[in-house]
């Protein structure tokens, strides 16, 4: 027989789970990782075609705020709910189920 003092008392207790364990965590302007990175990412974009000498200063300029554009569109953009990647991640499954290429013979 058990003494009192050795018996195990985990069974007894009682804990609470939180209930915001399956959403992801905020890192930056309300944006998770995979968000903050794509901005991250198309920021460094729009730098390079900025910094390179591959055409007058208007047409850098104008590449270069639309990939900061579509940057922005992707971490922060949503429609119905859901988010930018989702939508562009369906257009593609669609458009790669619905036309597909066949090799003539």
């Amino acid at each position: 027989m058990a003494s009192p003092a050795s018996a195990p008392t985990v069974l007894a207790m009682h804990a609470r789970a939180p209930l915001d364990i399956d959403l992801e965590d905020k890192l930056l302007y309300g944006l998770t990782a995979t968000r903050l990175a794509y901005i991250v990412t198309a920021l460094l974009a729009a730098f390079a075609l900025w910094s390179s000498q591959w055409a007058p200063d208007p047409a850098r300029a104008c590449a270069s705020l639309l990939m900061a554009g579509l940057g922005a569109v992707s971490a922060w953009g949503r429609w119905r709910g859901r988010g930018f990647d989702g939508w562009a991640l369906d257009a593609v499954v669609f458009g790669a189920r619905r036309y597909r290429m066949t090799r003539r013979r």
